[in-house]
């Protein structure tokens, strides 16, 4: 019986993409209405990120999610949303970006990708969104592709006001260090980052670009988390866990 749900399922997918987008509706708003879970994201990253989080004062304070994806599927940041933490999610496609704002009003949701350099680019979003990617492959058995603006990180987040970054999370699809490239002032303003990874050559390029300031926390399933040192000890207190995070 599995087999051939999975066969079903897989057929959905490549036939009738646009389908898709009732059960990513209906995810959303299921998880929404559920009591909150421990973890969302895709290896229980995001239950590692709010433990950290929650012996620093994030007082001015917001969380970058870029490559957001859906708003509480696979997701870094919707833990902190149920917590009532607040921040910017940077998300391409334009129908994901329609659950963010309808799901998670208490967001800044940006139709926009980033990367080193401000430009124009065509985005191929593939029938398994997660999969998408400014990046030209068949592999992510693309369904359509849509011109996108992409910004560096450091302009678009510009005129946003925040002292400083909780969380950073990276997951673009094998254009992770570009987007790095362009973001070395938030970078330096962020308390954690979340970075996927695909090679042991990644893994190295992201710890040589961040350097000594900051510290390898953990490496969890395909993502590695990185401790802003500076930033740690300026934030760092000593109070309940229950008030580090500000409430909309």
């Amino acid at each position: 019986m599995k087999k051939y749900s999975g066969m079903i399922k897989s057929y959905l997918v490549n036939n009738f993409p646009s389908l898709g987008r009732f059960k990513r509706l209906g995810k959303s708003w299921f998880h929404s209405v559920q009591r909150i879970k421990s973890s969302y994201s895709q290896h229980g990253e995001d239950a590692i990120i709010a433990e950290i989080l929650s012996h620093y004062d994030l007082k001015n304070s917001v969380y970058i999610d870029i490559g957001a994806n859906h708003p509480s599927d696979i997701s870094n940041s919707y833990l902190l949303y149920r917590k009532g933490y607040r921040g910017i999610v940077i998300e391409p496609n334009q129908e994901l970006i329609g659950l963010f704002r309808k799901f998670r009003p208490g967001d800044i949701a940006l139709p926009i990708g980033c990367g080193n350099t401000n430009t124009v680019l065509p985005f191929h979003i593939s029938k398994t969104p997660v999969l998408s990617s400014f990046m030209d492959t068949r592999e992510n058995n693309v369904y359509k592709t849509m011109y996108i603006p992409v910004m560096r990180l450091d302009d678009a987040v510009r005129d946003i006001k925040f002292d400083f970054v909780s969380l950073l999370s990276i997951d673009v699809e094998g254009l992770n260090y570009e987007v790095m490239e362009g973001g070395w002032e938030t970078i330096n303003k962020s308390l954690l980052l979340c970075l996927e990874y695909d090679t042991d050559e990644d893994r190295q390029k992201f710890s040589d670009f961040l350097g000594r300031d900051f510290e390898l926390y953990q490496d969890i399933g395909c993502n590695l988390i990185f401790v802003n040192k500076v930033l740690s000890r300026r934030r760092r207190v000593v109070r309940s866990p229950q008030s580090m995070f500000a409430t909309a």
